[in-house]
């Protein structure tokens, strides 16, 4: 895309290595942005009786790629599935007892720490039923070996969003198709991935 390479000609090594930090330094970047999130991810764990505060990430209690966000979540008893309320950042500092106890978590703050990020609940579980999570999972690193599965144009994405992270390194030009191109493939990812907002009739 760059025109760095010669049609049917492969990279240098290093020229390959380099690009691939690029890559995903680039791919790093849109962990950011909540409508570049590759995927909904479901995980459940059993509460711990007395802790209110659970890591999420590799190796965390919830051991799964860290979010960038909790979309939705809901506790299990018996079978019965209860809402859990996600809260913002306001909501959670707004509860004045943080130590009450309740069989029933109701409400759930997610604090985007690193490296893995962090779960409150509340009330503070006095049982070991289920929580289950649904996240807004990031892409992950890639690597120059093995196929990679994506959805729907990721590809054209990281491609030609490349070229431009890539062109400085290459003293290259890009061209004004590659340009729009990296442009209007992010933009259609974000709006596959926006969630439409109903209008109130009573507004009307």
């Amino acid at each position: 895309l760059l025109g760095a390479i010669e049609s049917g000609t492969s990279a240098t090594s290093a020229e390959s290595s380099d690009a691939l930090i690029a890559m995903n330094a680039m791919i790093d970047s849109w962990r950011n942005e909540r409508l570049m999130a590759y995927s909904l991810t479901t995980v459940s764990k059993a509460m711990v009786a007395a802790d209110s505060s659970y890591t999420i990430g590799s190796g965390g209690d919830f051991n799964t790629t860290r979010p960038v966000m909790v979309k939705h979540a809901y506790m299990t008893i018996s079978g019965t599935d209860y809402p859990v309320e996600i809260l913002t950042d306001a909501e959670w500092y707004a509860i004045d007892d943080k130590t009450t106890t309740s069989d029933l978590v109701e409400k759930l703050w997610y604090n985007p720490t690193m490296s893995t990020g962090t779960i409150n609940v509340w009330p503070v579980p006095t049982a070991t039923h289920t929580l289950t999570l649904v996240v807004l999972s990031p892409i992950a690193d890639l690597t120059l070996v093995g196929a990679v599965t994506l959805p729907p144009g990721w590809e054209k994405a990281i491609a030609y969003n490349l070229a431009l992270e890539l062109a400085p390194e290459f003293q290259a030009t890009v061209s004004q198709e590659v340009r729009k191109g990296a442009i209007e493939s992010l933009a259609s990812i974000k709006r596959a991935n926006s969630v439409a907002i109903k209008m109130d009739p009573g507004l009307f």
